[in-house]
């Protein structure tokens, strides 16, 4: 379970770092213990807070099939140097893009994560069954 969360962390940072390359959008760090705060800060947004945003507004994700949710992300992104002051994002339109390529990153390494996962199911007798 640590491990998990320390992955996840690991991944987190290395998206914001990414994130932070693109120079259009003018998202910065002062220092890279900032990077590794806002992950921090990112992983509890998104443990707690997140699941009570996306409860109060339901009825837009349903209505938008769920394109919404990407809104959500924006507005924690944009809220993050409220609570990490050496991060620092300029705009709502820099955490939208910010957060969709954000989103892209975490995704492909989750994904990455659940077929190695998944990939090595073990039988009772040792076996292993590649899937």
């Amino acid at each position: 379970m640590i491990l998990r969360l320390i992955w996840h962390w690991a991944i987190l940072v290395l998206g914001l770092y990414l994130v932070t390359l693109i120079t259009p959008l003018g998202i910065s760090f002062d220092k890279p213990s900032d990077l590794a705060w806002a992950a921090l800060v990112l992983i509890l947004v998104n443990t707690f807070i997140k699941p009570i945003l996306i409860l109060i507004s339901l009825p837009l994700v349903l209505l938008s099939l769920g394109l919404f949710l990407l809104v959500i992300n924006a507005i924690i992104l944009y809220m993050l140097p409220d609570f990490v002051h050496g991060f620092h994002v300029p705009s709502f339109l820099a955490a939208f893009i910010g957060s969709l390529v954000l989103s892209l990153i975490t995704g492909c390494f989750t994904g990455y994560e659940k077929r190695v996962k998944r990939s090595n199911v073990s039988t009772g007798s040792g076996r292993v069954i590649d899937i």
